[in-house]
């Protein structure tokens, strides 16, 4: 199976080893710095970052419900829980979602 075909769960770090985030996706998601938020690329122009890829499945449930545990295992920061930048539970992608000024004034227009 190629890896492009599967699902990637993977993590960004700080040069220092300190996870930020936990994402989700397929093929070069993981490489890419583009769909990101504000607070991901705050990080990312500080400090830099590395990727690891920490499992590769074919089940996006089994992805989902590992996305959601590594979220929770490492806290979100916005939640004052942990040092990761996501800002959703991960899995569906809007569990505890917090919605932006930015983001609600984009909804309105």
């Amino acid at each position: 199976m190629e890896l492009n075909t599967n699902i990637l769960i993977y993590r960004h770090l700080k040069p220092c080893g300190e996870v930020f985030y936990i994402g989700i996706g397929k093929g070069k998601r993981p490489y890419i710095k583009s769909n990101r938020s504000k607070f991901w690329k705050n990080v990312v122009k500080k400090y830099g970052y590395k990727i690891e890829i920490v499992y590769s499945t074919t089940s996006w449930e089994d992805a989902c419900e590992l996305e959601s545990f590594l979220i929770q295992l490492y806290g979100r920061k916005d939640l004052n829980k942990g040092t990761l930048v996501n800002l959703t539970d991960g899995g569906d992608g809007t569990l505890n979602h917090k919605v932006t000024k930015e983001q609600r004034i984009k909804l309105r227009e």
